[in-house]
């Protein structure tokens, strides 16, 4: 149990050092585009003390844990790709955000499949059990077409924004490939991996939530007027799946590991204590779908023609 808990611990500020090195090293970049578009950007007016010591730091400690993970080749080069592909996204010459659809390819990959292949081959390695070959598959398919789907839903969004500082992002040269490339190519492709990841993980937790979620974006969409969204943004719009990613899944996979082994109930309060809006939130929105949906079941209803 304590290997477990080192290893959640260790993927915990793996995954910390080296999103701070993405959002510093992409703001710094950044610096003069967003300035000709007029967006606010995090690091400028600050301190370069202050820049270079978190720099320093989150490299630092990403460098102790390639260390200290350094037994393990495939871990640690799972890890060092995520730092090499926020790198070449964000950082010139090559700067890939600029060079349309390897940048969005290279940021799926940094901020999404590698952290969590790190993230499968970190949890074998504490509880000191091999990794299939086909769980990595999936977990990397799944990761790699969710982190596209994001980027394309981020540069969509930040269209405007971007045409005006002149970045040749992959949506800002082709907005309707981008939408129906993310709808009809990578989002398929996304729910086939999250089929094989559920087949795999054999627990009907999941499936439960997920019939949860189904529940409450059909009656979020009805109440509140929001509209699913895909890839392309539209007024008063929710992500499908993320909120289920975020919120739900989480919590079902570590209930059914707890109906499995009782001592991965530390593991669920944990996770309960370090992200209480999350299931609070959850909880509420469930509630309220549920409640409405038993409401309308049992009013009356009226046949014939009337």
């Amino acid at each position: 149990m304590s290997s477990l808990w080192s290893g959640a611990l260790s993927l915990f500020v793996a995954i910390v050092a080296a999103a701070a090195y993405a959002s510093v090293t992409n703001d710094l970049a950044d610096r003069e585009d967003d300035l000709i578009a007029g967006k606010r950007n995090r690091v400028g007016g600050q301190p370069r003390l202050a820049i270079a010591a978190v720099l320093a730091a989150a490299v630092g400690a990403g460098l102790v844990l390639c260390w200290l993970w350094r037994d393990d080749l495939r871990l640690v080069a799972c890890y060092a790709a995520t730092w090499l592909a926020f790198s070449l996204y964000s950082l010139p010459p090559l700067r890939l955000k600029r060079r349309g659809l390897p940048g969005v390819l290279c940021d799926a990959a940094g901020a999404h499949l590698f952290p969590s292949l790190a993230a499968v081959l970190l949890a074998g390695r504490g509880a000191h059990r091999g990794v299939s070959e086909l769980w990595m598959a999936s977990v990397g398919v799944w990761a790699f077409a969710y982190g596209s789907r994001g980027i394309l839903w981020h540069q969509l969004t930040d269209l405007g924004n971007d045409r005006a500082a002149g970045i040749r992002t992959f949506a800002s040269r082709h907005p309707r490939a981008a939408s129906a490339a993310g709808a009809f190519v990578v989002f398929p492709i996304e729910l086939g991996a999250l089929a094989a990841v559920f087949w795999q993980i054999g627990s009907v937790w999941p499936l439960a939530a997920l019939a949860l979620y189904v529940l409450y974006s059909v009656h979020s969409a009805r109440r509140w007027r929001t509209s699913a969204v895909i890839v392309a943004p539209k007024p008063r719009f929710f992500i499908v799946l993320q909120q289920f990613y975020s919120d739900l899944f989480p919590i079902a996979l570590l209930i059914g590991g707890t109906l499995r082994d009782r001592r991965d109930l530390a593991v669920l309060i944990a996770h309960l204590l370090l992200f209480p809006g999350r299931w609070v939130h959850a909880i509420r929105r469930l509630s309220a779908s549920t409640a409405n949906t038993v409401v309308r079941a049992s009013e009356p209803h009226h046949g014939g023609l009337g």
